[in-house]
């Protein structure tokens, strides 16, 4: 045997292997351009049409938090240099009578959001946690998912990816086998000796291989993992050194990257149509609620037999949606739905700016104003979907003010909430329900864009379509912000620049007068009756205008009732029904990951949803729902 130190980190030649197996069957991961719907969040003054270019390249790109939190901003790349499509609740069609059959599934890659946290979990569940922030830098290197639309829909990979894949098997590899006491903390103290016992091989493989894979190797894969063990292509120097090849042949397999539902039982003898076997349906769970792999409890689930039935799936059901993961995640689609990683940020530079912001402590240090303002929209969306639990038309009109930031509260003209007790009240009727905090209405320069306003309402939570002109049929200067004007308020300044131009107020009239409804808020979110306006180089105050935030919003086309304000334009867009339906469409995209077939099962779980919303079901059972549906516990094989 070849004298090599027991712990020495080493590069086996199995390692080129793992790769070139990786690579052999990287067709098992899709790789395709089309993300989802261009983003509409709270962004600047930017274009007047209030709607955003896709990328161009076609790299991995995107740019996300890699935490279930408020997200670190940043700008997504790469797409297919067209604008996609977006699912509405149209693209569900209806249900079919007996609840037919779910749409294809692609197959799909884990999201980086999910790969990470998988290394992650493998590792505590290892009794390595100590490795994880050693491998910290090789994770944050693996590309982001896009942010164009819900990050799970990115099924783009790039060789940035397997190298990246690589990297983390490796790295996480040489530091689990780097001293003896990891070493027997990975594999048990049967490792400790040289050579490697088939029977400490066999355990390892039963523990930490069934982790890494969500269910048990079969009986190919144990092969090859006992030759990459103790095979002689050079054999191991030592148990350290095959416990090591092993690791990073597991970390690299399509395995550990994929959604692999292969091992399901054909219904009907159809081979494109299958039950997934109770491992599959460990990791959707798991994968869909928490994010990451299947804990012991599922896996023991799906082993003793138990997760194939109704009872003992509901029992999991229910264990896996009270984790306090679970809430990480339905906290992760508000997040991503309401778009709160596209704002840039304020623009502190700004003479005006500042003006406007002149007492709120805005830029100044320990202060956070947009952090306080995305955790508002955390602890409300929480409030109503677990504390209470409440409804979705409570969520909408809530006069409630949830906040502990005096920053925010101040803002808001009400005291902060001191986290225990009865919460303040906006009993002046100045804002109601989601669509009124700050978070939603702010911008990065001290002018309001009724456009962005109007464009994300209709777009992210009407769920219509908005038709996006060729930018170059426009003429010069179309997709610029009109000046401030002392003599004109934003609304007639916006108005004044479409109006007349068959060209643009053709697109304009659905969505403008959305934002218009919204004037009744400033840059910084907070309620006012009349405007200000400050000049841009010295922040001078220049003017004070009358507010006018009447309007037709016509939520539903052709409705021409009229609304006063934001409060008013919230009770019509309940009335419509169309939130609902919008918010079940995307919850759809984002807990399945695809996009729904017409006239499928797909149209029943969203039947599901969208009718428990308006009936004033409970938030979280609607969300729970999901895993009730047809589509969840089905797996349909798509055309080739």
């Amino acid at each position: 045997m070849r004298a090599v130190p027991p712990y020495a980190p080493r590069r086996p030649g199995r390692a080129i292997l793992a790769l070139a197996v990786f690579g052999a069957t990287s067709g098992l991961i899709a790789c395709e351009g089309k993300v989802g719907v261009n983003p509409m969040g709270a962004g600047g003054n930017g274009a007047v049409t209030g709607t955003a270019g896709t990328g161009t390249g076609t790299g991995a790109g995107g740019a996300g938090s890699g935490t279930a939190g408020s997200g670190s901003g940043g700008s997504a790349t790469g797409g297919t240099g067209a604008t996609p499509v977006p699912t509405t609740p149209a693209a569900f069609g209806t249900c079919p009578s007996g609840g037919g059959e779910p749409g294809a599934t692609p197959l799909a890659k884990l999201s980086t959001f999910q790969y990470r946290n998988t290394v992650r979990d493998l590792l505590n569940a290892s009794g390595l946690s100590a490795v994880t922030t050693e491998v910290a830098p090789m994770l944050a290197a693996i590309p982001d998912d896009s942010t164009l639309a819900f990050r799970g829909l990115d099924a783009r990979i790039s060789t940035d990816h397997i190298q990246g894949y690589f990297n983390v098997a490796t790295a996480v590899a040489n530091a689990a086998t780097s001293s003896s006491s990891r070493l027997t903390a990975l594999a048990g103290s049967c490792a400790g000796t040289s050579p490697l016992a088939t029977s400490c091989l066999d355990a390892f493989l039963a523990s930490f291989g069934k982790r890494a894979f969500r269910r048990p190797l079969d009986a190919t894969e144990l092969a090859l993992m006992k030759d990459v063990a103790t095979g002689t292509s050079p054999a191991p120097a030592n148990a350290a050194e095959a416990i090591r090849n092993v690791v990073v042949m597991l970390l690299m397999s399509p395995r550990f990257v994929n959604h692999l539902e292969l091992a399901g039982t054909p219904i009907s003898g159809r081979a494109d149509y299958l039950a997934l076997d109770a491992y599959e349906v460990a990791s959707r769970l798991s994968y869909t609620f928490w994010q990451t792999l299947p804990d012991d409890a599922l896996l023991a689930a799906a082993a003793d037999g138990s997760l194939g039935t109704d009872a003992g799936f509901d029992t999991q059901l229910d264990r896996v949606f009270a984790d306090p993961r679970t809430r990480d995640t339905i906290w992760q689609f508000w997040n991503e739905w309401m778009r709160f990683e596209a704002f840039t940020g304020f623009s502190a530079e700004r003479p005006a700016f500042m003006a406007l912001a002149a007492g709120e402590n805005l830029g100044v240090a320990g202060h956070d104003h947009w952090g306080d303002m995305v955790r508002e929209m955390r602890d409300l969306t929480n409030l109503y979907t677990w504390t209470m639990p409440g409804t979705f038309a409570q969520l909408m009109t809530s006069d409630l003010s949830v906040t502990r930031s005096a920053d925010l509260a101040r803002l808001y003209g009400v005291p902060a909430w001191s986290g225990s007790g009865d919460y303040p009240r906006f009993t002046d009727g100045s804002r109601s329900g989601l669509l009124q905090r700050a978070a939603l209405l702010v911008s990065s320069v001290e002018q309001t864009n009724p456009f962005h306003r109007g464009a994300f309402i209709r777009r992210a939570l009407l769920c219509d379509n908005l038709p996006q002109p060729d930018p170059n049929s426009l003429p010069p200067g179309s997709l610029d912000p009109p000046p401030p004007s002392t003599a004109m308020t934003t609304r007639q300044r916006f108005q004044a620049k479409v109006e007349g131009n068959g060209l643009c107020q053709g697109c304009h009239s659905s969505f403008s007068n959305l934002g218009y409804a919204m004037e009744s808020y400033d840059a910084l979110g907070r309620f006012r009756t009349m405007e200000k306006v400050f000049d841009e180089q010295t922040g001078a105050l220049r003017a004070t205008l009358p507010l006018d935030t009447s309007t037709v919003p016509q939520v539903i086309a052709g409705d021409m009732r009229p609304v006063s304000g934001p409060a008013e334009l919230n009770q019509r867009m309940l009335e419509s029904g169309k939130v609902e339906a919008c918010l079940s469409a995307n919850y759809f995209r984002y807990a399945m990951r695809r996009d729904p077939t017409r006239d499928s099962a797909d149209a029943c779980a969203y039947e599901a949803m969208r009718g428990g919303l308006t009936s004033g079901g409970a938030l979280a059972a609607a969300f729970r729902g999901i895993a009730s549906s047809t589509s969840f516990r089905r797996h349909k094989v798509g055309a080739p």
